[in-house]
C-alpha cells in the first residue's frame, strides 16, 4: 500500500473516531462501539483494522462540537459541517503537516446504535478512501 504519511492516517483515525457521535436532530447512544476501519490508498491493497471506542454521554450530545475539537487537536481545520436530516452529516477536513496539505470530504450516517463514515481524501501521495463502520456492543466499562 502506498504511504500517505503518519499525519494523514492519524488525522483520519482521530476524526473518524469522533465523528459518529450525535447531533441535535438525531441521536447515537453512549456506550462501547466495535469499529472496523478499511483504508484504500488507490493501489488495490485495502488495510483493515478493528478496535473499540467508548462514547460518553457528553460526547454523544453534539457531533459538530466534537468534530470541530478533533480538527483543532490534529492541526486540521473542519469546515462546511452540514446536518441536513436526522442521521446524516457531512463535513470537510483540511490538514497541514511536514509532507504537505491534504483534504478530505466526509459523509456520516448514524442511527441509535451504529454509524458509518466514508472519507474521501487527496494527499500529496494521491487519493485515499477510508470507511469506518461501528456498532454499539454494550456499556463502557467503568
Amino acid at each position: 500500500m502506498r504511504s500517505m504519511g503518519l499525519m494523514g492516517v492519524g488525522v483520519i483515525a482521530f476524526v473518524l473516531a469522533t465523528c459518529g457521535l450525535a447531533s441535535a436532530q438525531g441521536s447515537l447512544q453512549p456506550g462501547l462501539y466495535q469499529r472496523t476501519l478499511e483504508t484504500d490508498a488507490g493501489d488495490g491493497a485495502v488495510a483493515k483494522n478493528q478496535d473499540t471506542l467508548c462514547i460518553s454521554p457528553l460526547e454523544a450530545k453534539d457531533i459538530v462540537k466534537t468534530i470541530t475539537a478533533a480538527g483543532a487537536e490534529t492541526n486540521c481545520k473542519v469546515s462546511d459541517v452540514k446536518s441536513k436530516t436526522a442521521g446524516k452529516l457531512t463535513f470537510k477536513l483540511t490538514c497541514k503537516d511536514q509532507s504537505g496539505n491534504s483534504s478530505y470530504t466526509n459523509e456520516v450516517t448514524y442511527g441509535p446504535d451504529s454509524y458509518t463514515n466514508v472519507s474521501k481524501g487527496k494527499t500529496k501521495q494521491g487519493k485515499i478512501t477510508s470507511t469506518v463502520s461501528a456498532k454499539r456492543t454494550g456499556d463502557c466499562q467503568k
